[in-house]
């Protein structure tokens, strides 16, 4: 599957691991696996993706949405937003969609 809206395969984002707040670096691999901002190839993703890996990818991100959520409030004020949130940001979004699938 050629997924094209992967935010990570942009040219210009340029993710910094160390910009990524310590309590969800872990989910980088993920993140930028996920990360698929357009409708319409993350519901093809996701129906491609094994039940087993949709619910490992959800599990993964679903303890860490409050800390996901305090570092967009910490960012609000950030003009552009850095890569890093918009990855996670974008992630979490598609972590979300996969778990009310379930």
């Amino acid at each position: 599957m050629n997924i094209t809206s992967r935010y990570s395969d942009i040219p210009e984002v340029v993710i910094d691991e160390s910009k990524i707040p310590l309590a969800v670096r872990h989910l980088l691999q993920l993140a930028r696996e996920w990360s698929i901002s357009d409708d319409l190839e993350l519901e093809n993703f996701i129906a491609a993706a094994s039940p087993e890996k949709q619910r490992e990818f959800y599990e993964a991100f679903l303890p860490h949405f409050d800390a996901l959520a305090q570092w967009n409030r910490e960012s609000k004020g950030l003009i552009p937003q850095p890569d890093e949130l918009v990855l996670f940001d974008i992630a979490a979004n598609a972590a979300a969609t996969v778990g009310s699938a379930t």
